[in-house]
This record gives structure tokens, sequence and C-alpha cells, in this order.
């Protein structure tokens, strides 16, 4: 039985992250589950339901890490939220994404921010930016399902949900983890990933060599995705951010391919000086 079926069977589900648990919680469940917590990490977490419910908003789940020997976090699970689809609109034509298994990747991706969380300071640096902590979890994701299914189907469709949200809203930017999964993906076969048994050793193997993207350069790929695909663009501006372009085209031409097709994405990154 999957860790999300069991989870919504049995309502409260403990999982074990590095030396210690997560309580995975429906949202429904909430009360049921902060009675099971001790009072110090109860003071850690906001005070009311209602203060939970205006922190995930309209997210399918949200991470709450704390400072525990015992605990490492509370995942809450709002499945109401799970998206099926994921939509983007490219020169006024609507391309849409069927999402698969979305709450099993969805908690996979909050499990990897706790997993990570446990390995900062040793295969991973004390600080990391809240960009860099997203990357992150998606690569967790990318280990969790080739441990699991031997292949990579799911984690390209993770990949490409982050780039047609990305394209979709400026918002999305803080989760656009495709710079960072492309080089997982292109490096290593499922086999290959799925041959490391703790997550901590494909780590240490992937993470020195990774390139990362600096503030400044996702600031400019943000701003060149806004000036290409927003919906206020009234004029193209061919030599605008020429430089990221290219990158930006690789980041996307998976992407493209599978909406467009071989032929028309090709045309399009082209056109649009991105090959």
């Amino acid at each position: 039985m999957s860790l999300i079926v069991l989870t919504l069977v049995s309502s409260l589900s403990w999982v074990p992250i590095a030396d210690k648990q997560a309580l995975i919680c429906p949202l429904s469940e909430l009360t049921e589950c902060l009675e099971t917590l001790s009072t110090s990490v109860r003071t850690q977490l906001p005070s009311t339901l209602e203060q939970f419910k205006r922190d995930i908003g309209f997210r399918s789940a949200m991470v709450m890490p704390v400072d525990d020997s015992h605990l490492s976090g509370l995942i809450l699970i709002n499945k109401q939220e799970t998206p099926q689809v994921q939509f983007v609109n490219i020169d006024s034509m609507t391309y849409q994404l069927e999402l698969l298994e979305q709450p099993q990747l969805t908690l996979w991706h909050e499990l990897g921010h706790l997993e990570n969380i446990a390995l900062q300071g040793t295969v991973l640096p004390n600080n990391l930016s809240a960009y860099q902590q997203e990357c992150l979890a998606d690569i967790y994701l990318i280990w969790r399902i080739a441990r699991e299914s031997n292949d990579f189907n799911l984690a390209w469709q993770q990949y490409h949900r982050r780039n047609l949200a990305a394209l979709t809203s400026v918002h999305n930017m803080s989760h656009w983890s495709a710079p960072m999964m492309i080089q997982v993906l292109n490096k290593y076969n499922a086999i290959q990933i799925g041959q490391y048994s703790r997550y901590q050793d494909f780590l240490a193997d992937f993470y020195p060599k990774i390139e990362q993207l600096e503030p400044s350069v996702l600031q400019e790929y943000s701003s060149l995705i806004q000036r290409t695909f927003g919906a206020s663009v009234l004029q193209p501006l061919p030599k605008y951010l020429f430089w990221r372009k290219s990158k930006l085209g690789l980041y996307l031409k998976p992407t493209f391919v599978l909406l467009m097709g071989e032929e028309k994405a090709h045309d399009w990154l082209v056109q649009n000086s991105m090959l």
C-alpha cells in the first residue's frame, strides 16, 4: 500500500526521517494530529486551527519543521487542493498537462524538505535559500521515484509541471526546480539512482557537482519568462536578456516537445531565439 493511501486510510501516519519521525496529517484530521504532539512541539506551531488553514491556503500540502529530539516536523495534507491538471497559454493557444499520482508526488516533495533539513551541516550546507530548499525537495522526489518505480516518468511529469507553472505565474518561480532537476535527469538514469538505497548517498554523489543558480540569475530568468509569456506583453523585444535565452530554451525544450511535438517546439524555440 502506498504511503499516501495508508495516510488516507488510517488518517494519521508516522514516517521515518533520518533518526526522527514526521507526522503526516490530513487537514480534516488536524485536531487529532495536534493532540498527539508534545507541548514543546505544539508551541512551535500555529496557535489556532484558523491560522493553520490560512498558512496552507490553496496549497495541496505544507511542511512545518520543528526542533525536537524525536519529531522532525508535521506535513499537512490538503487533499481538496491537489491539482489534477496544469494549464499554460502560449501564443494564444492553451496546452494542458495531466498530473498523474499527484498526491503521492506532493507528499514525497514535502518529505524531501525534512530529509534535506536533516542533512544540512553534513552533506548539505548549513544555510540554504528558500529556492534551494524547493529545488532539493524535488531532487529527493526524483530519488524516491527512481527507487519506487525504476523509471523517470513521474520525475519528468514534475519537471514539466514546474516549467508550466513558471510560465503561468511569476509567483511560481520560487518552485522552478527545472534547472536543477534537468542536471539529474541528464546525468543519471533511473536504475543508477535506484541503486542508492539511502538518499544521502545519492545526494553526496550529486550535490558537489551541481550547477547552482545565483539569485541574480534566477531573477533574470524570471524577467525573461515574464517578458516572453506574460499576458501583458504588447510587443516583442528580441534582444531582451538575450544572453539567457539559449539556456532557457534548453530548460523548456523537453516540455515544449511534449506539448507541441518535436517540429513545432523546434520552430517556436528558433523563432524566439532560444535555440
